[in-house]
């Protein structure tokens, strides 16, 4: 019957001795009062079948001192309040991480997709605006009282002993590796670190009403953001904790599957993404290296690592680096050539996760030893049709993401190494730089910004995979 379409086959398979459960796990340290910079350790249930996809973290998290550092803000995405994400297995350091984690996330939800959770996540800054251009507050205009993300006080809907936030989409190990259902039975203990961000990437400002005033003459875009605190603010995270998913397989099948593995071929395989990341001051190139079974994708984006004032045809540029007002998004603003939403919404974005191009005419290319990658330089949209080609399987720019809006604030380019779609079948096809020297660089040209300097920042992701020998032994191949 096998043979047959499902559509014409009468034919059941039974799974038995199948449970499922959810635990809820305690971080070793303190739950609370935790900071920018603090490190966070959640070790994972020993012999057990876990859901790696299913590792979820909760929290409760708000600005610490709203009154005395003006009107601070959590950014969008509350993944944003982790810098590095770190795995270890037994004392090996599996998934090293990146101090960039954030950075990684918002840059790759920028053409892929939104993947925050939207309940739990915290929201993005949009604000309504009359069709005349003048702005209209949001119905609350302290809405980060409203999602409790006051530290000391919580709000009508949260208290402060919830937990209201969760990450519960990862990149790296916990998102990628394979088989998702991981045996800890056959490893040594699990342990995750995260390090939490630093208070740059909050905003001092809140959901304050523009004047007319504010606009450009074009009202293309808001040149200040009213109600900008003078100092700088921080963020407290409070109950904190972790939860996954085990399963329960009544079946020695499974055991008997891996005993013949490990026999046949001495381990058992688990493939996973790893990312590394390089970031520097760039003036043309950014040079970066390095060695791996499996180069897959390299995504590279800029950032502004200085302060300079927009124009009608320049947009704002602030200090990544820097505590400030968000950036105003070109795109979901009023103007007939560059409507996304209509004419009554803007939206800001924390500089932070500002991806913008150097400058009007910047063109794009890769290039790895003496190979140019793509063989011309592409400008402008055309690295946005060039970005879409090349993203991992199952992924599409977003519906919503106009031309104004990619060309000034979400200029991400990805570049595929791979063979497209081989990543479903577990088959590492990337380009091997262990075998020889390669040196690679972003290059760019182009007439930049006025007075503006932008920095680098390039992902390599990779094909690392970590084999589980007898013994509970683990060696990683990156």
């Amino acid at each position: 019957m096998s043979v047959m379409e499902s559509a014409l086959s009468y034919y059941v398979k039974k799974f038995s001795g199948y449970t499922t459960n959810t635990f809820k796990i305690q971080p070793a340290g303190k739950t609370s009062g935790i900071q920018a910079n603090d490190i966070i350790t959640i070790n994972l249930p020993s012999n057990a079948i876990v859901d790696l996809r299913h590792f979820k973290v909760f929290f409760n998290a708000g600005i610490a001192n709203a009154g005395a550092g003006g009107n601070g803000r959590l950014p969008a995405k509350i993944d944003s309040l982790f810098s590095r994400v770190e795995i270890l297995v037994g004392g090996v350091q599996v998934q090293q991480g990146n101090p960039f984690y954030n950075v990684l996330r918002h840059l790759k939800d920028a053409v892929c997709g939104d993947k925050t959770n939207p309940v739990n996540g915290h929201p993005e800054i949009v604000r309504n605006v009359s069709s005349a251009g003048s702005s209209v507050a949001l119905v609350n205009t302290d809405n980060e009282g409203q999602l409790g993300s006051n530290a000391k006080l919580g709000s009508p809907f949260i208290s402060t002993s919830d937990s209201p936030y969760c990450v519960d989409y990862w990149e790296g190990f916990l998102g990628t590796a394979e088989p998702r259902l991981l045996d800890t039975s056959l490893l040594g203990s699990i342990q995750i670190r995260i390090t939490l961000a630093p208070n740059s990437v909050l905003t001092n400002s809140k959901a304050i009403a523009e004047a007319g005033s504010s606009l450009f003459t074009d009202n293309s875009a808001v040149s200040t953001f009213v109600g900008v605190g003078s100092g700088s603010v921080s963020y407290q995270v409070n109950n904190l904790f972790a939860t996954i998913e085990c399963v329960s397989i009544a079946d020695e099948t499974l055991d008997a599957m891996y005993a013949d593995m490990m026999s046949e071929q001495g381990y058992l395989p688990v493939p996973f993404k790893n990312y590394y990341a390089f970031s520097q001051a760039h003036s043309g190139s950014s040079k970066f290296q390095v060695s791996t079974q499996s180069l897959d994708r390299v995504w590279t984006a800029l950032r502004p690592s200085t302060t300079i004032a927009g124009t009608a045809t320049e947009p704002n540029l602030r200090d990544y680096n820097t505590q400030s007002a968000p950036l105003p998004v070109v795109g979901y603003v009023p103007v007939a050539n560059t409507m996304r939403h209509g004419n009554t919404k803007e939206k800001y974005v924390s500089p932070a996760f500002f991806f913008s191009p150097t400058g009007p005419s910047m063109t794009y290319q890769l290039q790895i030893n003496n190979a140019f990658i793509p063989q011309a330089p592409l400008t402008g949209a055309e690295l946005a049709s060039y970005t879409a080609s090349n993203l991992p399987p199952h992924e599409y720019l977003p519906d919503d993401l106009s031309m104004a809006e990619y060309l000034t604030s979400a200029c991400v380019i990805c570049t595929l190494l791979n063979m497209i779609y081989i990543e479903d079948n577990r088959i590492i096809s990337g380009l091997n730089t262990q075998i020889s020297n390669v040196m690679c660089s972003l290059n760019t040209t182009g007439t930049p910004y006025s007075s503006s300097t932008f920095d680098s920042i390039v992902f390599l992701e990779c094909t690392s995979e970590m084999r589980i020998s007898p013994g509970r032994q683990v060696v990683v191949v990156n």
